[in-house]
């Protein structure tokens, strides 16, 4: 590699337009392609225009991580038919809590939450000022749904309530750390004063919604913690427990930009109502609100 081709720290900044602190900042994160020699960082020409055109692509897309919502699956799916191959949206299904993490490190434009804090009696607030700190975000409602216990069809077992789990006889599979139905289960077994040994299978996890129902169907457990849409969807039985908020939360600075802007235009009240049929255990009475 001819050495023109090979930018120093300063040449690198003033290609790019940034001062060298954000240079520095960037290798220190490896968002930049850069190599080392004699005590100095060099820049390849060639490999830094083709990481701009990467940063270019990855502008129109929107990366979302947090909760697992099969309403929110179906809606990203729809705007990825109606915008693709200019935008798209992506997600990775990793619980409340990291989703929260990701958005507060860069990693995601948006989070998908639904924690509830228990000091307060609220959802989702409280976690979000915590890992934010002292960003401006805004939190937008996606709907409402019930949350609950998915048991074999018919009910076989006469599961009623949390109570039920600590029969020696059942089986229960339960939702990943850091999500916020596990968050859920441990409030509301502290409330029945009922402890995680009580219970026959808590240490079994399911990441999703879907992969819990499965299970249950399967018959490889007789109860686990679930929204009632997925009931519905694998003809289960619900024992409901509880209605929960679940909230989109983006910084202030993305939330009027495309594509944000796009895939938050799709939150209308009048389009999601028309789903209240085909979401069973979904309320939409306060979809698209603007919550902080």
């Amino acid at each position: 590699m001819a050495v023109k081709e090979l930018l120093s720290t300063k040449e690198i900044a003033a290609y790019l337009k940034i001062n060298e602190k954000k240079v520095y900042q960037l290798i220190q994160e490896g968002g930049i392609p850069c190599t080392r020699a004699v005590g100095k960082w060099l820049f390849p020409l060639e490999q830094i225009n083709r990481w701009l055109e990467e940063q270019t692509e990855l502008a129109k897309s929107i990366l979302m991580a947090g909760s697992d919502d099969p309403l929110l699956g179906h809606l990203m799916e729809e705007f990825n038919q109606l915008h693709f191959p200019k935008q798209m949206i992506f997600h990775a299904a990793v619980g409340s809590q990291r989703g929260l993490q990701a958005l507060a490190e860069g990693k995601a434009q948006v989070a998908g939450i639904h924690l509830f804090h228990p000091p307060t009696g609220q959802y989702n607030l409280p976690y979000v000022e915590k890992h934010l700190a002292e960003r401006k975000f805004i939190i937008i409602n996606l709907a409402y749904r019930r949350q609950g216990l998915l048991v074999q069809a018919g009910n076989p077992r006469n599961i009623k309530n949390l109570g039920d789990l600590s029969r020696d006889n059942l089986k229960f599979i339960n939702r990943n750390p850091g999500s916020g139905t596990r968050y859920l289960l441990d409030y509301l077994l502290e409330k029945e004063k009922l402890t995680p040994d009580e219970i026959n299978g808590y240490k079994v996890e399911r990441i999703t919604h879907l992969e819990t129902g499965l299970a249950i169907l399967q018959g490889n457990a007789d109860a686990g913690m679930g929204i009632e849409y997925v009931a519905h969807q694998l003809n289960l039985g619900f024992v409901p427990l509880i209605e929960e908020r679940f909230d989109l939360v983006t910084l202030k600075e993305s939330f009027s930009a495309p594509p944000l802007s796009n895939f938050f235009a799709f939150l209308e009240p009048e389009r999601l109502t028309l789903k209240t049929s085909t979401f069973k255990g979904y309320d939409f009475r306060g979809c698209g609100t603007i919550l902080s």
